[in-house]
């Protein structure tokens, strides 16, 4: 399966610069108090929230969110809580969510992704995750592989190379990369059994990208969906 979603947040982040021969100091680029967090169902069709309303701090955010829905937002620094209800249902001292995380801090400056997904035994589990926003060094970009999929561990390769650590479900690994393109899988661990790709991937320079691996295995609808944002300069 070669296909994806891509996904482009509202984000506001930035890249340090080096200095020269002689190191000079530089300021500290200003932050403005806001910040970033994206909600993305992925959840795949036929695991009980086809359809589903998604609050945060119990306000409608997402209407009749479906499989692959993204939306990204900008606020205020403070606490945030996500709560994902079956369509129609809204908060009441009832009303119990499918999905709910505590209240997570969002610090100025900082982006967030909450992700609604699957476990690897097929069940459904809400996840966040904080988004690399810093320096990924000159020609450089951060690239990021989530596995949030009803899936076994799996290995994430680049250019067909092994070069992140197996991990398994709601698990992340980072690392950079110099701006070009490349042909990224997800195999089974030490086997040439391909779940998704290999597909081709063009890392931009000052962005953060982020590849998840969602569906359910035993569907057969692995793929991945790609979020991009920009990183602070």
């Amino acid at each position: 399966m070669k296909s994806w979603k891509k996904v482009t947040p509202f984000v506001i982040l930035t890249l340090v610069s080096q200095g020269g021969y002689l190191a000079e100091a530089k300021p500290k680029p200003q932050v403005d108090g806001t910040a970033t967090y994206s909600v993305i169902h992925a959840i795949p069709a036929g695991f009980g929230a086809d359809v589903v309303d998604i609050y945060a701090n119990n306000s409608l955010i997402i209407d009749n969110a479906t499989p692959g829905a993204v939306k990204s937002f900008k606020v205020a620094k403070g606490n945030v809580k996500v709560k994902i209800y079956a369509n129609g249902v809204t908060p009441s001292d009832t009303a119990t969510p499918l999905l709910a995380t505590d209240d997570i801090y969002l610090g100025a400056g900082t982006d967030f992704s909450f992700v609604a997904h699957l476990t690897a035994d097929e069940k459904a589990k809400l996840s966040f995750f904080k988004n690399m926003v810093t320096d990924a060094g000159k020609k450089r970009s951060w690239l990021t592989f989530r596995h949030v999929a009803a899936a076994p561990a799996v290995q994430f390769r680049v250019n067909g190379d092994r070069t992140f650590i197996p991990i398994s479900n709601s698990m992340e690994r980072k690392k950079s990369y110099i701006t070009k393109m490349y042909s990224v899988s997800a195999n089974l661990i030490d086997s040439t059994t391909v779940l998704v790709g290999p597909v081709p991937l063009t890392l931009q320079g000052d962005t953060n990208t982020v590849l998840y691996l969602w569906g359910a295995k035993s569907k057969g609808n692995l793929t991945f969906l790609k979020q991009e944002g920009p990183t602070k300069r």
